[in-house]
């Protein structure tokens, strides 16, 4: 776990140094073995020092490649709990609203990063080498978008948490290790249909959405400026919608301007307006007034991840 005290109100962390939070204990493996195995790595530092720390790790040989970076994944996974438990921690510590913002982006952040180390560390896998690099990359780029939104609002004197336990660089040897072969990108390939329709939009009840001329018939619920429908803004339909549903659940937004930032938190949720120059979000967010790259997309997708 990170170490830390606050000191000033102008430095709101200073992290004990790498070197003091890792002994020479080794927990199931000679320290001549981790070493050699560590050297393979972009970072082999934090891959000793946390590879000899972990307790959970029982095989005693390291035999291939496939074991070390298994436990590799293990030890960048727990890193990435322990990194999101302490920015959890740190909320009641931020001192203005672009501390807070930052902090927020990095638990999101966090949570996704853990989720898809965790689909690489499944038990029953039912995926390729390919889907697991993907999956790395993302976590690996989450984590430095976490790093990122501290400086584009310009209060770098709050270090990370995440600078303290190593957990980018432990994903980046995971990437290394997990390295997939370069292929030539496949030609592109002109998109089949059916009936006029892409052969990925397969379920009837959404070529039926598609097919419908009127917005309104096919809505469960409308949105309008003037008052005309059940909600007046985008977001507060959002908030309402069932939080699971098998079917669409569509929200059809009526013409006009709508000065909001919409970020969707459910599943199966369609948007239908009245067309291009009609029914207008336009969100206005940027790093200037405070918000962070992050945060700034008109329109965003997010989720809450149990870890």
């Amino acid at each position: 776990m990170a170490a830390f005290r606050l000191f000033s109100h102008k430095a709101f962390l200073l992290f004990v140094p790498l070197f003091l939070l890792c002994s020479s204990s080794v927990s199931g493996y000679s320290w001549n073995e981790v070493k050699v195995w560590c050297k393979q790595t972009p970072n082999p530092q934090p891959c000793e020092c946390f590879m000899n720390n972990n307790p959970i790790h029982s095989q005693k040989i390291i035999k291939h490649k496939d074991d070390f970076l298994k436990l590799s994944l293990q030890v960048a996974q727990e890193r990435a709990l322990k990194g999101h438990a302490n920015t959890v921690s740190l909320g009641p510590k931020c001192r203005n609203s672009r501390e807070k913002a930052a902090w927020a982006d990095c638990i999101e952040l966090y949570e996704q990063a853990v989720e898809k180390l965790n689909k690489t560390l499944n038990p029953n896998p039912k995926f390729s080498q390919e889907d697991a690099q993907t999956w790395l990359s993302t976590a690996h780029t989450n984590l430095e978008t976490c790093r990122a939104g501290f400086y584009e609002l310009g209060v770098q004197d709050f270090v990370l948490p995440l600078m303290s336990n190593n957990v980018t660089k432990l994903v980046s040897n995971t990437l290394a290790l997990n390295k997939v072969e370069y292929k030539e990108p496949i030609e592109y390939e002109e998109p089949t249909y059916k009936e006029g329709f892409p052969t990925w939009v397969i379920k009837p009840g959404d070529r039926k959405l598609l097919q419908s001329s009127s917005s309104s018939s096919r809505g469960n619920v409308v949105v309008a400026k003037d008052g005309s429908g059940k909600y007046t803004t985008i977001g507060a339909a959002i908030n309402a919608a069932p939080k699971s549903s098998c079917g669409r659940y569509v929200i059809y937004v009526k013409a006009g301007i709508y000065n909001e930032q919409v970020e969707i938190k459910a599943k199966n949720i369609m948007l239908a307006g009245d067309g291009i120059g009609k029914t207008i979000i336009a969100g206005s967010k940027s790093v200037g007034e405070g918000t962070t790259a992050f945060r700034s997309a008109t329109v965003g997708k997010s989720k809450v991840i149990k870890v």
